[in-house]
């Protein structure tokens, strides 16, 4: 039953393009592609699950490199329940539940969940770059993924995953608030360690709004004050001369993927008619995401960049979203493994493909709106 009303409802998503007041052409509606190509996804999704299932290890944890955790962990945990499965519950239910205590047992004494960090009362700031680094993503995506799952535990369960979201919230607030020389740098996040003089980037910042918007979604205290000044930091990272977000303001290059952080960021927060995420959305529309696994500019990672641009133009709807996700989609299925994963990033292959097939399932799953932070 799941399965056919996930179909069902990517095909009415698709045809109508998920825009108040836009309504789908005959011409859409007979063509047999759309409808093809949504079964199609149905089908990748179910064998890239089964493909992610089977590498999870007893300890709970999905693989990677070390330092990748449990960031990857809670990125595979999302990419189960953006297909509508729930902790402790049907197939999938015990595996999500071991991954979830996992997370909760990367957590430290300061709140920070970041498995290779050393422990303490303190968040460290005095690591090597390549752990602070690793340490500001893991927190964050896993500090979303318990937010987002806190609503689907049974009670005694959801007690211990408030505690821990709780926790997770004191670190995303101070670290937010930490002294930034940059005036430019200020409501947005960084890594743990200092780094070339910047201290706020747009890929940190946009996981740690999105934990901050889906926690005060969960019903926890989260003031409005912390979540503006987040917006406001993205706004500024946008260039209006080319339609693109950067990386970091004054900095390094923009990219696809950036360019998508930027856009959701703002969408999620209500602002899908500013000028700076329409004229953004346009500038994606005229790139191509057709060759596999390549990357338009040094910083950017290709399955990185689809699960950022697909939810962006998923959320801003109506042509953006039926002029960008056909081709997009082709282009996954096309280039998925036999054995239902999809390869590791090119040129950054450590975090491996348990990271990148997670992030694939969570990009084709935006349609089916299971994970509320990315519900229109």
């Amino acid at each position: 039953m799941r399965g056919r009303f996930l179909l069902f409802s990517r095909i009415v998503a698709f045809l109508i393009g998920l825009s108040a007041g836009q309504t789908a052409s005959a011409e859409d509606a007979e063509d047999p592609g759309s409808t093809k190509r949504l079964e199609r996804i149905d089908e990748s999704l179910k064998r890239a699950l089964e493909w992610l299932a089977g590498q999870q290890k007893p300890s709970g944890e999905f693989p990677t490199e070390p330092l990748g955790q449990p960031g990857v962990t809670s990125l595979c945990v999302m990419a189960f329940m953006s297909q509508g499965h729930l902790p402790a519950q049907g197939q999938y239910g015990n595996k999500l539940d071991q991954a979830i205590q996992y997370v909760v047992e990367s957590q430290k004494q300061s709140g920070l969940i970041a498995r290779a960090a050393p422990d303490g009362p303190q968040v460290p700031h005095n690591a090597e770059h390549e752990l602070g680094r690793a340490s500001a993503y893991n927190h964050a995506i896993s500090a979303l993924m318990l937010s987002e799952a806190y609503g689907m535990m049974d009670e005694a369960d959801s007690r211990v995953i408030r505690e821990a979201i709780e926790k997770a919230l004191v670190v995303t607030l101070a670290e937010q608030q930490r002294k930034k020389p940059r005036v430019v740098d200020r409501g947005g996040w960084r890594y743990l360690d200092s780094y070339q003089g910047v201290d706020s980037d747009l890929s940190v910042a946009s996981w740690q709004l999105m934990f901050l918007r889906s926690a005060r979604n969960a019903g926890f205290d989260v003031a409005e004050q912390p979540i503006n000044e987040a917006v406001e930091y993205v706004r500024r990272c946008f260039l209006p001369a080319t339609g693109q977000f950067q990386y970091e303001i004054g900095g390094r290059s923009s990219s696809r993927g950036m360019t998508g952080a930027g856009i959701l960021s703002l969408s999620l927060a209500g602002k899908h008619d500013t000028p700076e995420a329409q004229k953004a959305a346009q500038w994606l529309l005229g790139k191509s995401f057709d060759n596999y696994n390549e990357n338009e500019v040094w910083i950017e990672r290709y399955h990185y960049s689809v699960f950022y641009c697909t939810h962006a133009m998923y959320q801003m709807g109506g042509e953006y979203w039926e002029k960008f996700f056909p081709s997009v989609a082709d282009t996954l299925l096309d280039n998925q493994n036999t054995d239902g994963s999809w390869d590791p990033e090119r040129d950054d292959e450590r975090w491996g493909n348990s990271f990148t097939t997670a992030m694939v399932v969570l990009a084709l799953s935006a349609p089916d709106e299971m994970l509320p932070i990315f519900q229109r």
